[in-house]
């Protein structure tokens, strides 16, 4: 209750500001840039890289009057789908809302698009979007990952670079985002042959895992991909390899999870080999940014103990995309941000960022990375042809 009466009161004071007169516009040097997602459940070092992109942003730009203020607002972690999309409808409705960053949850992801294209307002997705929330032709709606095509396109052509000639089997939730995954796998070509004999959802492999393996094991089935939903695919991995070794097996990001390998030294046996695809539009860093790099999880480690990862940079980028557009084109203006962003992206630190009018990644430099039995992953990067769209 007390959680809906703050959302009332907020609702009630956006309401009563339009009327007065209060807030009709936004301040034309102030960016405020609201952030989705729940403090306690955000990827590690997330966070402060949005912060570190503010303190940068408002130093850098202090000489031309500009001020960044980045907010964060919980997501449905610990609110219920409708309170959260009411955050998403209050921002919306607040001229001093330039841009949102999106949360996690491709659920609210895909309402928080809708609403705040709709109200002209930058939505920029750190995370995945759902495929089919490119086919609605926003003009102000953007995600830093790859599709979920790109990425099953992606780990085709991994398959054909690392071993050509394999038989494959691949096994999907039944979710949308994986069903499209498999489309991308299925569906993309590749120079060396990459032969698919089998395809099965990741229940059927759970429920009745033997039967399926015989019947890959008839088929001459020489490597796997797995698209799980969430964590059931580590155990799938692992009751794979038992049954052989050898096996070459591959995945999203789904199979990221560096705390889960460290306590369970039979996964990480089992992810020797493993292909991991990359979400991130990643480019080959100079060695300036090496440098810079360095420096970051050097400062990150001192102050917290804790060891950055991708998310630091994929936080900071977000903020830093959208900031640097409306400076360097002397506007807060939401339209002309998206405008800029649709026609030059944006070259951030290690990531590059190119959109198509829907606001689909369309870098084709790829990235996979190869597990080794340390739990090390050997990063590759491929220039991909154009993906189906």
């Amino acid at each position: 209750m007390r959680k809906r009466a703050i959302l009332c009161l907020l609702a009630a004071a956006l309401l009563v500001c339009s009327l007065c007169g209060c807030g009709a516009r936004a301040d034309a040097r102030v960016l405020k840039i609201a952030v989705l997602g729940d403090p306690a459940t955000f990827y590690p070092s997330y966070q402060e890289g949005i912060l570190r992109a503010e303190r940068e942003l408002n130093q850098e730009y202090a000489a031309d009057g500009y001020q960044v203020v980045c907010e964060f607002y919980n997501n449905s972690d610990n609110y219920t789908y409708e309170e959260t999309t009411a955050i998403v409808d209050a921002l919306a409705a607040d001229p001093a809302v330039t841009a949102v960053i999106g949360p996690i949850d491709m659920e609210i992801g895909r309402t928080a698009a809708h609403v705040l294209d709709a109200a002209g307002k930058v939505f920029v997705s750190p995370n995945f979007l759902y495929d089919d929330v490119y086919e609605n032709h926003y003009h102000t709606v953007f995600s830093l990952c790859y599709s979920a095509q790109a990425v099953g396109a992606t780990l085709k052509l991994a398959a054909s670079v690392l071993s050509p000639g394999r038989r494959w089997a691949v096994a999907a939730a039944s979710t949308p985002f994986e069903q499209d995954e498999i489309h991308g796998f299925l569906h993309q070509e590749t120079k060396e042959a990459v032969t698919v004999v089998d395809c099965v959802s990741i229940s059927d492999l759970e429920v009745d895992f033997q039967r399926v393996y015989r019947r890959w094991e008839a088929l001459g089935v020489e490597g796997v991909v797995l698209f799980p939903a969430a964590d059931e695919g580590f155990e799938l991995l692992k009751a794979l390899k038992r049954e052989n070794p050898d096996l070459l097996c591959g995945g999203d990001t789904a199979f990221d999870n560096t705390d889960l390998l460290e306590k369970d030294p039979e996964l990480t046996q089992a992810m020797d080999g493993f292909i991991l695809v990359s979400e991130f539009a990643m480019h080959e860093a100079t060695p300036e940014e090496n440098e810079r790099v360095t420096a970051l999880k050097d400062e990150y480690l001192q102050e917290t103990g804790l060891v950055m990862d991708d998310w630091y940079l994929q936080g900071y980028n977000a903020v830093r995309a959208i900031a640097d557009t409306a400076i360097r084109n002397q506007t807060t203006d939401p339209l002309q941000i998206a405008q800029s962003l649709h026609t030059d992206g944006y070259h951030g630190l290690t990531q590059d960022f190119a959109f198509d009018a829907d606001g689909r990644q369309k870098v084709r430099n790829y990235q996979f990375g190869v597990l080794d039995q340390e739990g090390w992953m050997q990063m590759v990067m491929i220039q991909l042809p154009e993906v189906a769209e």
